[in-house]
């Protein structure tokens, strides 16, 4: 009885370290040498910078999703909590099923093909050699593209193209490595099913379906990947310029339909990129390499000047497969009104994702340098080299919002849902709308604060200008104690 007693009271203590509401940690820029100091623009920001400004405000946004994202009508849609986010935060409604879980898919049918989306395909089909010799495996789509539209406070417009990538890998590359180890879409395999409950769902989206995606996109089908995502920003900004889906065709080949875009002369409203885990390497690298191939395309024009939410990055982590002997280019020079910038969100609690500002500055620190002299990062002149040589801003917004996996158990707090709940956060979708200035949520103007209360399926509280500043921890705390 005393042991479980002395059980119960350790348990009690340890809930006290606990959080189960939302926090701002940081708001930290690579640009400054001070803490939560960070600023960017947000969504409706964005949107001031159309055009024309006359007429109805729109803003295209790119949704690339993360690992373990397989098409499943069961699931909830990809970026239905983002979208139902967004309406909440001006105090519109969106159904709980807002959009068609598989791409252009009808709402209530999902047998009904509608015609918002565009197929992404190779030039060719692609022949992969396997480890079983004379075994070959075999590519020829690569993605499928659909259009959501969300209308809300009058003239603001949101047009979110959501790209799906992973149910095609996995048909036709990874499910014949790790299929026969994962439940299947229709029925639990064998080996499944040998498992515990959780042993198994965490083996199957940790793993089967999430690390075995960031294998392959390491390996030689990356380029694929990336070129899904090539065409489906060829697509999108075609589509956003009035050349739709129909008149593109129901088919594409990457290659082409950037030719297409890249022979038009387009005027589209600005473009955004809302990234999610390994969806944030994906779009690294692109952004990457149209900074430094030396060509003047779409991409260039879609990137300049915009910015990348990217939701547990893995651009840290996954980038020690970049590490290599040869040179990597530097990205040619940006104005600061050009230059994109990246919005790093990250919760503290999760296994997968690492901060940018704090990479890079390990990275300066322990890395050696072919210049002479090192950068002083307390020089504001040395802190903007340093991003000239990037090419872009880099901000990072630490949060914490994961609950307890355990009741009473403060020192362990859902992993994946630290890694995949972003977006179901009113807060962070605040952010993502409005800004941030000097570290602080920017409501001046911000439309997207018009309820007064950001509602969410399990959230509902008030962002106020002068809400108080969170408690000081650490050594912060003693030194202000003396």
């Amino acid at each position: 009885m005393m042991r479980i007693f002395s059980l119960f009271v350790l348990a009690f203590f340890l809930s006290g370290c606990a959080t189960n509401s939302f926090e701002v940690l940081d708001i930290n820029a690579l640009s400054s040498d001070k803490d939560n100091n960070g600023s960017f623009k947000g969504l409706e920001r964005i949107a001031e910078t159309a055009p024309d400004s006359r007429r109805n405000v729109r803003v295209n946004i790119i949704y690339l999703h993360g690992i373990g994202y397989i098409e499943n009508p069961e699931d909830a849609p990809l970026a239905n909590a983002f979208i139902s986010g967004v309406a909440d935060a001006y105090n519109g409604t969106v159904e709980e099923k807002a959009v068609a879980s598989r791409c252009g898919r009808d709402d209530e049918n999902e047998d009904v093909k509608i015609y918002n989306s565009i197929q992404i395909t190779d030039t060719k089909t692609r022949q992969y050699k396997t480890t079983l010799p004379g075994s070959t495996l075999r590519l020829t789509d690569l993605a499928c593209m659909d259009r959501q539209t969300l209308k809300v406070d009058g003239n603001i417009e949101y047009v979110i193209y959501r790209v799906f990538w992973d149910d095609i890998f996995w048909e036709s590359l990874q499910a014949a490595h790790v299929g026969q180890d994962a439940r299947g879409k229709e029925s639990q395999g064998v080996l499944a099913s040998l498992r515990r409950k959780y042993n198994g769902q965490l083996k199957d989206k940790l793993v089967n379906y999430g690390f075995s995606d960031a294998v392959l996109y390491l390996g030689p089908a990356g380029e694929q990947i990336r070129n899904a995502v090539r065409g489906a920003m060829c697509s999108a900004a075609l589509d956003a310029s009035g050349f739709g889906f129909e008149e593109q065709g129901a088919s594409v080949n990457h290659l082409d339909i950037c030719q297409i875009a890249a022979l038009k002369d387009l005027e589209t409203d600005p473009f955004a990129f809302v990234t999610e885990s390994l969806g944030s390497k994906i779009a690294f690298d692109i952004m990457r390499d149209a900074m430094t191939d030396g060509r003047k395309n779409i991409y260039d024009e879609m990137i300049k000047g915009t910015q990348f939410f990217m939701l547990a990055n893995q651009v840290p982590l996954l980038s020690l497969s970049d590490i290599s002997e040869t040179d990597r280019v530097i990205p040619e020079p940006y104005t600061r009104e050009e230059r994109p910038t990246i919005i790093a969100m990250s919760e503290i609690n999760d296994f997968l994702t690492y901060e940018l500002v704090p990479f890079y500055r390990n990275l300066l620190a322990t890395s050696f340098r072919e210049e002479e002299g090192t950068f002083d990062m307390m020089s504001e002149s040395e802190r903007n080299r340093l991003i000239d040589i990037l090419g872009f801003n880099i901000i990072d917004m630490r949060v914490e919002f994961s609950p307890q996996v355990f009741p009473f158990v403060g020192g362990f707090v859902d992993p994946l849902f630290a890694h995949n709940g972003h977006v179901k956060q009113p807060e962070i979708i605040a952010y993502m709308l409005c800004g941030a200035k000097s570290g602080q949520l920017n409501v001046d103007g911000c439309r997207g604060l018009s309820s007064g209360a950001l509602q969410g399926k399990n959230l509902r509280r008030k962002i106020r200008e002068d809400a108080p500043l969170p408690p000081l921890k650490g050594e912060a705390a003693a030194r202000n104690a003396k």
